[in-house]
């Protein structure tokens, strides 16, 4: 509704990652240095200092919810019968069902990542500080090589193919870790750096891909449902996010992580124990995300049909017909 271009949705999409990442960093990087505190020689979290954290970054986001509803302005008006739900039409569409996977599994790998992140430094690598910069480069990768190429790429090639080969290419970055194993925390950053660049280019596009479907929708049903789409996925979206949260507690206990037995480690059999965790905790940060990532590639090539050339002929479509 902010604007009827194509090209300025991809814009709009790509900005929008921009300051996503822009925020992330200042979360990322700026608050393990604040909520680690040492503790008998043992890097631990505060719980107290990532509470007034937690508070802080809620009323940011809170007024930043204000200002956005103040400050943005709809400029294509959607007549009143064309905001007629149909659930039942759009739950039967192939691509806003393939979108819908495909962000779910993505942000599975992505938060994923990022949650059990917070034990690979501190526990793995005893560096907990190495946790921000982490968080600095990835996002850096984001804004350096994702958000200046995103648009060009995906004119050039297509949305869903750029999506599903950068999203591939993460998937095998994040194996080979695993395989390597690198003892320096460092090396572990520049993999994973990599990975992020893969995942980057689609989280970067999938706000413009939701157009795509929402266009496909339209030739289908002849009838615009932009608010109805958008509500879905968004809530599909949030449900991405909860099951990532509870994905890394899974994770943690599968593995047979207890805080206890990795910060004081009593007697030699413990001691054998902690380091069987580790590297299970390691093999899982590298093995969740890929294979979210490959999952998702998967389902952009199989399942998502919104490809380069039906996204161009589904504009021409839409175009002959407001121009009849």
């Amino acid at each position: 509704a902010i604007s009827a271009e194509a090209k300025d949705r991809a814009q709009l999409s790509t900005w929008r990652t921009v300051g996503a990442t822009l925020a992330g960093l200042v979360i990322g990087a700026g608050t393990p240095m604040l909520a680690y505190v040492t503790v008998e020689g043992q890097t631990v979290l505060s719980g107290f200092r990532m509470t007034v954290i937690a508070g802080v970054f809620s009323v940011l986001s809170f007024l930043c919810y204000l200002l956005c509803v103040r400050l943005t302005a709809e400029r294509v008006e959607v007549p009143a019968s064309e905001g007629k739900i149909q659930f039942t039409n759009l739950m039967k569409n192939p691509a806003l069902l393939g979108i819908i996977a495909a962000a779910m599994f993505l942000l599975l790998a992505l938060l994923g990542m990022q949650g059990i992140s917070a034990y690979v430094f501190p526990e793995v690598y005893n560096n907990a500080k190495a946790q921000s910069m982490f968080s600095l480069l990835t996002s850096l990768a984001v804004l350096g090589v994702c958000a200046p190429l995103a648009t060009r790429l995906s004119v050039r090639y297509g949305k869903r193919e750029l999506s599903a080969f950068s999203c591939l290419f993460g998937a095998v970055i994040l194996f080979l870790c695993m395989v390597i194993y690198p003892k320096n925390e460092w090396v572990y950053v520049g993999f994973f750096v990599l990975a992020y660049i893969g995942i980057g280019f689609f989280n970067t596009v999938i706000w413009a891909m939701i157009t795509d479907v929402i266009d496909d929708a339209e030739v289908k049903n002849k009838v615009r449902e932009d608010g109805t789409v958008y509500s879905l996925y968004s809530f599909a979206r949030k449900l991405g996010q909860a099951l990532s949260s509870g994905l890394v507690g899974t994770i943690l206990a599968a593995v047979g992580y207890q805080a206890q037995l990795m910060h004081n480690p009593q007697g030699a059999e413990q001691i054998a124990r902690r380091a069987v965790i580790l590297d299970r905790i390691f093999q899982m940060s590298c093995l969740i995300p890929a294979i979210g990532l490959f999952i998702v590639a998967m389902i952009l090539f199989f399942i998502y049909p919104l490809s380069k050339k039906k996204v161009n002929e589904n504009i021409a479509e839409l175009e002959k017909r407001r121009n009849s």
